[in-house]
């Protein structure tokens, strides 16, 4: 019996030098890519004529320069507004750090079957300009 125990001793060290170490499948092995967010509901409230002025909130902000300003709950009362004075180029998330769950007033300037193009402001100030600004590209990164 004695010569036995370092027999299953050296068998017990050759697998465990032969055995992978135990990896966990599902623990991720680097960060995964952020994926695109994902539009909740399309805006789909009639838009208002050239020239009016509309007031609401931004509950949905599609783009850089595409926002959706609602009269009620529901996607059916709101509307889908493309900022006219808002930069090319500009993401997502400089809109969101600039407009999302504010009252804006906007006027219309021309309206498609996509929505209204639009100037809107909150606290005084243009909304598409503050998109636009420095400080809320570098907060866009904050934002999905």
């Amino acid at each position: 019996m004695e010569g036995a125990f370092p027999v299953h001793i050296a068998a017990m060290a050759m697998v465990a030098a032969t055995v992978a170490p135990l990896v966990c499948p599902t623990a991720p092995t680097q960060r995964p890519a952020r994926l695109a967010p994902a539009v909740a509901a399309e805006c789909t409230a009639s838009a208002p004529a050239r020239g009016a002025a509309f007031t609401g909130t931004v509950l949905q902000v599609i783009d850089g320069r595409t926002l959706c300003v609602a009269f009620g709950p529901t996607p059916d009362h709101w509307v889908r507004v493309r900022l006219s004075d808002a930069g090319d180029g500009l993401p997502r998330g400089a809109l969101m750090a600039s407009a999302f769950a504010k009252q804006v007033t906007c006027v219309a300037s021309q309206t498609d079957g996509e929505g209204v193009e639009a100037v809107c402001t909150a606290d005084g100030h243009s909304v598409g300009r503050a998109a636009s600004d420095a400080d809320a590209v570098s907060q866009a990164a904050d934002w999905r």
